[in-house]
């Protein structure tokens, strides 16, 4: 058996041996694992009703990057979401990045893996590649129950010196799925500001994608 899937199985029955365990790293299989636990709190759901489609940020610097964290909910299946997540064109920082490409596959280990080459025309042109990995960490790609994901940056220009994000999913009530989003930033001329904007439109990309509505486009 890949060593990767004896991974994400191993972490499925850790998930279902200690479910309140909640975000314990541990828990996730090595190289998936939430970059910290989000510090943001789920939005609040009037009585009676479902978690609204929305997603609450905080955000704030360490010496090393600025950092950003969200925490919201999608009404949709966990089936649905996966496939959005798993999109390269929805994670694009879609205020930034003129152009990009993708390879797949980059990393055969993991069961959903592609880096991205991203072009920024600003005053000076940038260019940096994102690896991506992500895995159901507990069901399957059509009944997925947990998944989980991480991107870093891997190639590129020294004006962005850190780039890095997770993502963790599961189901909170019956097609609603929570979202945890984590993004740490350092590079010229960016930080905690860009990290919280980008969580934010990362989540409405992706509600966008769930729903069917074409990806936002920002001016």
């Amino acid at each position: 058996m890949n060593p990767l899937r004896t991974l994400v199985l191993a972490g499925a029955l850790a998930l279902g041996a200690a479910s309140c365990a909640g975000d314990d790293a541990s828990l996730f299989p090595p190289g998936l694992e939430p970059l910290e636990v989000p510090t943001a709190t789920r939005p609040v759901a009037p009585a009676g009703q479902q978690c609204p489609e929305a997603i609450n940020t905080v955000s704030g610097d360490t010496p090393d990057y600025g950092w950003a964290t969200g925490r919201g909910c999608v009404h949709g299946t966990m089936a649905q979401v996966w496939e959005a997540v798993r999109d390269p064109e929805v994670g694009v920082d879609r205020r930034r990045v003129a152009e990009f490409s993708v390879t797949r596959n980059v990393e055969p280990e993991y069961p959903v893996s592609f880096r991205t080459h991203n072009i920024v025309r600003d005053l000076v042109t940038l260019e940096f590649d994102l690896t991506w990995r992500l895995a159901v960490v507990d069901g399957t790609d059509a009944e997925p129950r947990v998944f989980s994901g991480r991107y870093q940056k891997t190639y590129g220009s020294t004006f962005l010196q850190h780039l890095a994000c997770s993502v963790v999913a599961r189901p909170v009530d019956t097609g609603v799925v929570e979202l945890e989003l984590v993004r740490h930033l350092k590079g010229t001329g960016v930080g905690r500001p860009e990290a919280e904007l980008y969580v934010q439109d990362w989540f409405a990309s992706i509600v966008a994608r769930v729903h069917g509505r074409p990806l936002p486009r920002y001016n």
